[in-house]
């Protein structure tokens, strides 16, 4: 059982020990676009089929979890912006509260600098029972939740699920976990729909990003 949102997790596993983004310099944006995904299956938007895909309102009605209804406001304030353009949006930029939710809960601490904020890890029980999760996600795919299936994917479609997980799954190579992942069979009746929305959003974020 998760406690923690989509985006909430993937913000861990993209931020180093040192409280600095990790494996990709797309955080800020892939952490929007797991949002998105994850308010997208509690039906609280919907993504449209299009070329050029558009995030819908649906229900307003908050989730109490901060960073997910820092998303759902940004969303309601921009109904029907192009989601290439939602990721990138400053307003979903959800760093700052995510970072704070861990603060609170003794999962990192925060640095002030300069020119940036850093998260560094005070307490790492909680990813590391993250990445076990996903570890064994990993060796049997019959394990896997939805939540398994989302994050991994989003780190395939970025190309960094190794670089991430290796320590994690030493045996799997590269090729090993990609060809994994993308076998994995999630029991949820909207499970295709959103690996294809995870697909087409990270690319988005790469293309917003540059």
């Amino acid at each position: 059982m998760t406690t923690h949102t989509i985006p909430a997790e993937l913000f861990l596993l993209l931020t180093n020990d040192a409280g600095r983004q990790d494996a990709t310099v797309y955080r800020k944006q892939a952490v929007a676009a797991a949002a998105l995904a994850e308010l997208a299956l509690r039906e609280r938007i919907t993504i449209s089929e299009e070329r050029a895909p558009r995030a819908h309102l649906v229900d307003a009605t908050a989730t109490g979890l901060p960073g997910l209804d820092q998303a759902l406001a940004a969303i309601a304030e921009h109904d029907g912006k192009k989601v290439q353009s939602l990721i990138g949006h400053r307003a979903l930029d959800l760093t700052e509260t995510i970072g704070e939710v861990f603060v609170a809960e003794g999962v990192v601490q925060r640095k002030d600098g300069w020119f940036t904020t850093t998260w560094p890890t005070h307490d790492d029980t909680v990813e590391t029972a993250l990445r076990a999760r996903l570890a064994g996600a990993l060796r049997d795919r019959r394990a896997a939740s939805l939540q398994d299936g989302i994050l991994l994917e989003i780190l395939r479609a970025l190309g960094i699920a190794h670089r991430i997980l290796k320590d994690d799954v030493p045996e799997l190579s590269r090729r090993d976990i990609d060809k994994t992942i993308k076998a994995l069979e999630i029991d949820h009746p909207v499970a295709t729909a959103v690996k294809k929305l995870i697909e087409d959003m990270t690319m988005m974020v790469i293309s917003a990003a540059t």
